[in-house]
């Protein structure tokens, strides 16, 4: 009997994934893809996956491998198409059903639910022959996938009137004779005042208006699992820390927020106890007529109850230490050269084997990964095959990023038949930043991580609220002298006023002179160090190890300035020195 490889793809993933504005948008699409994915592959059966090697507890990647009978394989590949499509009308459906449920939903509603949902998705499959030849049939699978792709066969979609807010290249939603600005705006407002809604899940007054594959995201059923907002990510481990500290203050400030919010609060599910509104009420700013009317549709907030919610918070700042950080971290981490890896495995002496060993050994680095954030199983937004992305604190990004790097390494090296890196984006953003910009910008520091010689980087990039923009690469082997020039600067040993002098002065010494670099890093450090520390050669050793890193970047004493500054950035937004 004849096998063959079919390969099975589904788009688009950036722009579907990157249609978001807030957090638990981004994770419901990435939940959605992987849902589809996971459909089809069931439909293809688990048993002749190639890749990925497993479904279950991960996210499954939107591109899958099967090796089948030949004759099977188009009836097979249809049903994992039908299935894909079943699921992804179960998923749109679960969501209209919230619109039936307040009644806006008639027939201009449902023709432009069902023109976009139906047009949405681009489904790919291929299939090559296997003439005991598994290499030559993935390789003509894959280039057949490619060139489909290239030949853009999907059917073109007219999208008149108003747009929506989250794309801004669909018709947003609307019912019947209702064709102006004004008119579709007044539809979503009346939307977002149902008390099924709430300001959690829309914003008020028509400020955003959805077409149906927001809608779904927002709406459907898998929406309903709880994913914290940036604000929240942002003050986890503030919040931890009075949990440890100040539970007496935190507690009585939750009961502060609760009296003035009344029914405008708004509770995710499985929160936690102690605290369990969001993130950005433990922010000053948050306390303010406008902006509470803005999150939570609380109009004319009680004077007193303002003031004592206010009172509770300072209160708790006292207790703690300080205030929580404005800015978390949002992490995007791939492996290095998966395509490469791919290709040694189909020149294994067994290649079929070899491929379905990397895929098991993908499987092995997921699980790891679920092991390195148990602590913090909210924050993962998407872990499948060789990638993973995050939400984090400022304070835990550094570790967990570092912890992620080895973890691959460490896989590949015992599970993998051939070895291989992973490189990551960390873009450091302030918790009301624009997130499909903050996307971007992670993403942009991925592709510049990968441009690093032999990769196995991480880019850092800082994103400012002054509108600055810092970024810097280095090596994840050099990532622990960035953690030693934080932690010098975080317990007291060196002043922050060592970053600005040593910036100035390393801007005038020539990037190929490592001899002056350590005389200034020396001579600053020294200088800007406590009398202890410097007395125990420890501003030496921290400009011996800062002058070695310099070395091994690319721009040298440039780069090293950019860290330097990146370090100041990390210090001063994980303690919120800026917030007093």
């Amino acid at each position: 009997m004849t096998s063959a490889v079919l390969v099975f793809s589904l788009g688009p993933v950036q722009s579907f994934i990157a249609e978001a504005r807030r957090a638990a948008d981004l994770f419901t699409g990435s939940t959605i893809l992987s849902e589809l994915a996971k459909a089809a592959a069931q439909a293809i059966g688990t048993g002749k996956l190639v890749y990925p090697a497993s479904v279950k507890d991960v996210n499954v990647p939107n591109v899958l491998v099967a090796c089948l009978p030949a004759e099977e394989a188009p009836s097979v590949a249809q049903r994992a198409q039908d299935a894909l499509r079943q699921r992804w009308h179960e998923i749109a459906d679960s969501a209209k059903q919230k619109f039936a449920e307040l009644g806006v939903v008639d027939e201009t509603f449902d023709a432009i639910w069902n023109r976009q949902l139906e047009n949405f998705w681009e489904i790919y499959w291929t299939i090559a022959e296997d003439t005991d030849d598994y290499t030559d049939a993935y390789v003509r699978a894959r280039a057949a996938l490619d060139a489909l792709k290239r030949s853009r066969l999907f059917a073109p979609s007219e999208e008149p009137g108003i747009k929506d807010t989250l794309s801004g290249q669909r018709e947003a939603l609307h019912s019947a004779n209702q064709t102006s600005y004004q008119d579709v705006k007044s539809f979503w407002a009346r939307i977002a005042k149902s008390p099924k809604v709430g300001p959690s899940r829309l914003r008020p007054k028509g400020r955003e208006r959805l077409d149906a594959i927001g809608a779904t995201k927002r709406f459907c059923d898998l929406a309903n699992k709880s994913f914290p907002s940036t604000s929240t990510v942002a003050v986890l481990d503030f919040i931890r820390r009075a949990q440890q500290c100040a539970l007496n203050e935190l507690h009585a400030h939750r009961g502060a927020v609760a009296e003035l919010l009344g029914s405008c609060a708004y509770q995710p599910r499985d929160s936690d106890p102690d605290w369990p509104f969001n993130g950005d009420l433990l922010f000053e700013e948050t306390f303010t007529p406008n902006r509470l009317e803005d999150s939570y549709a609380l109009a004319q907030p009680d004077r007193e109850k303002l003031n004592a919610a206010r009172q509770t918070l300072k209160a708790l700042y006292k207790a703690v230490g300080d205030s929580p950080s404005t800015y978390y971290a949002l992490l995007v981490f791939d492996g290095d050269d998966m395509g490469q890896r791919i290709s040694k495995c189909l020149q294994q002496s067994n290649p079929r084997q070899a491929h379905t060993q990397l895929s098991r050994s993908l499987v092995v680095f997921a699980q790891r990964v679920r092991e390195i954030f148990k602590d913090a199983p909210e924050c993962l937004i998407y872990n499948g095959g060789d990638d993973v992305m995050a939400f984090l604190p400022i304070e835990w990004a550094l570790d967990k990023a570092k912890a992620l790097a080895s973890a691959f390494e460490t896989v590949a090296r015992q599970d993998a038949p051939v070895y291989g890196t992973a490189s990551a984006g960390l873009v450091l953003v302030h918790h009301l930043h624009p997130l499909d910009a903050a996307l971007r910008a992670a993403r942009a520091a991925e592709a510049q991580a990968k441009q690093m010689p032999g990769k196995a980087a991480l880019c850092i990039t800082a994103l400012k609220r002054s509108g600055e923009q810092v970024n810097a690469v280095t090596k994840w082997n050099d990532l622990d002298r960035l953690k030693l020039l934080v932690d010098s600067m975080k317990q007291g040993h060196l002043a922050s006023s060592f970053v600005s002098d040593a910036m100035l002065n390393l801007e005038a010494i020539p990037s190929d002179s490592l001899d002056m670099l350590g005389m200034e890093l020396r001579r600053q450090a020294r200088r800007h160090g406590a009398e202890a520390w410097v007395k125990r050669g420890e501003a030496d050793q921290l400009a011996e190890q800062l002058t070695n890193w310099a070395d091994r970047l690319p721009s040298k004493a440039e780069d090293l300035r950019n860290w330097i500054n990146i370090a100041r950035f990390i210090v001063r937004e994980s303690s919120a020195e800026a917030a007093h």
